[in-house]
């Protein structure tokens, strides 16, 4: 009697959620609505105007803390893009893996509202906002930077060049890192998971548990040297010796004691 308690309530559960998606399925608007705040221009579909105004409102909140944290250079206005469904933001963006956020330069950057509703693992979608504007952030002083080294007025033979320099030079568990601290996105148990898995920096430039543990590099940088050192890291291009006067080797050391200590 007991199992069969628990496969109806199973059932009504099931049958719930189908009708809950179908109503905001059909609720929700499927037309591009925009909303403009003093530094963002936020385009959605496929969500509700509430969640938008979350989203724009969020950003307008951090805007002014995360670009003084990282020492941003005069910012144009952002364009923020919004997707209720993944298919409709691989489309926009043309990307094919399983991410559910990008940027696109400084001024513009796409994500998908993710809830229960669309995804099994779903994140916070105002931590997303914010890790995806904060790599907008980072381009912006990157290419102000690099414009002290590519002498061009050829907008093109810029861009390349940026693109090469940025690839070559700025490591990717720099630039998700400092993306994951700025959106508070930390996780203990993911956190723990990551730590076990020993890897090196080198090694989470090519491996996703950079999101798991992310949050805890910059946490050590910030602890040991300041605040103020995140945003000389991202002017220097990630070069450890000039901004913190240890080798690649030391930091990393030290970083790993650090987990060790804290998790």
């Amino acid at each position: 009697m007991k199992k069969y308690r628990l496969l109806v309530i199973l059932l009504g559960v099931i049958v719930l959620f189908y009708l809950a998606r179908t109503v905001r399925n059909f609720t929700v608007k499927q037309e591009i609505q925009t909303i403009k705040t003093e530094h963002f221009v936020v385009s959605y579909s496929g969500i509700y105007k509430s969640e938008a105004e979350k989203v724009s409102k969020h950003l307008e909140e951090n805007y002014a803390p995360i670009r003084e944290n990282l020492k941003d250079v005069k910012h144009d206005v952002i364009k923020v893009f919004i997707y209720g469904y993944s298919h409709k933001f691989k489309a926009a963006t043309g990307l094919k893996e399983n991410t559910k956020g990008t940027s696109r330069g400084p001024n513009e950057f796409y994500f998908v509202w993710t809830s229960w509703f669309n995804s099994l693992f779903p994140d916070d979608p105002l931590k997303t906002a914010l890790h995806e504007f904060t790599h907008c952030v980072q381009l912006n002083i990157l290419i102000d930077k690099a414009k002290e080294s590519i002498i061009t007025q050829d907008r093109a033979t810029f861009e390349k060049e940026f693109d090469k320099k940025f690839k070559t030079e700025y490591p990717r568990w720099l630039w998700e890192s400092i993306s994951i601290f700025e959106a508070k996105e930390v996780n203990k148990l993911s956190v723990k998971y990551a730590k076990s898995k020993n890897l090196t920096l080198e090694e989470l430039n090519k491996s996703n548990q950079i999101y798991n543990i992310g949050y805890t590099i910059i946490e050590y940088v910030t602890s040991k040297w300041g605040k103020e050192s995140v945003a000389q890291l991202i002017s220097s291009f990630g070069n450890i010796e000039k901004t913190l006067k240890v080798t690649p080797e030391e930091f990393e050391k030290g970083w790993i004691a650090f987990l060790e200590e804290k998790y």
